[in-house]
């Protein structure tokens, strides 16, 4: 879970728990990241070692942040989801795309036989 809001990553973590899942936390890129922050070789984030999946809060990643996360060599799918606040206040995930490197050509998004549907 990566949100630079405090609130926005407990009631994410919150959602993810009700479903059964363990949930682990990060303020995201404006802190020091070592994926980001890595230039040569391959960087390591000890969070994404221990996790099966990340999403990342799309507010708090920048063009060039993404654009990074998407081009590491990655050893799990990474989630970017926007905000949707409830009625009565509550923060919740909508997943709007995906780097998987499940996909043959690695890309983030729908698969193509999925646009439209």
């Amino acid at each position: 879970m990566v949100s630079a809001d405090e609130q926005v990553r407990a009631d994410w973590s919150r959602y993810f728990e009700r479903l059964g899942l363990r949930t682990l936390r990060c303020v995201g890129p404006q802190a020091t990241c070592p994926l980001l922050a890595h230039t040569g070789g391959v960087a390591r984030c000890a969070l994404h070692e221990q996790a099966d999946f990340a999403i990342y809060q799309d507010s708090v990643v920048t063009p060039l942040a993404m654009l990074k996360l998407i081009r590491h060599r990655r050893t799990l799918p990474i989630a970017f989801a926007k905000d949707r606040v409830s009625e009565i206040g509550e923060h919740a995930p909508v997943i709007m795309s995906l780097a998987s490197d499940a996909h043959e050509d690695g890309c983030i998004g729908l698969p193509q036989d999925r646009i439209g549907r």
